[in-house]
């Protein structure tokens, strides 16, 4: 698949392995950035897209919204909306 610059290489789920769908959980989540998420939602609900998180601003400064596709696989559609200190949403530094 082609998005923009990115290409994003998808493929069924293996033999031995299981698709999100087929194991009843989520394995993993992709966040893609594009230029206009509002008429990136807009288009995707137009087109019967299953959305799991609508369209908002997170605490650390990034518009977005989630969606899930025919297999489980869950994306996020993002653009960073404005600069926030980690200090003001909550982010620590771990320790070695």
């Amino acid at each position: 698949m082609h998005l923009g610059d990115a290409w994003i290489m998808l493929n069924s789920a293996r033999p031995g392995s299981a698709s999100p769908a087929q194991a009843g959980h989520q394995t993993q989540s992709l966040t893609v950035f594009v230029d206009d998420v509002d008429a990136h939602c807009e288009r995707a609900k137009l087109t019967g897209a299953k959305i799991v998180e609508d369209l908002h601003e997170t605490a650390y400064g990034e518009r977005q919204y989630g969606v899930e596709d025919l297999e489980g696989h869950h994306w996020l559609f993002s653009r960073h909306a404005r600069d926030v200190d980690p200090a003001e949403w909550g982010a620590t530094v771990a320790s070695q």
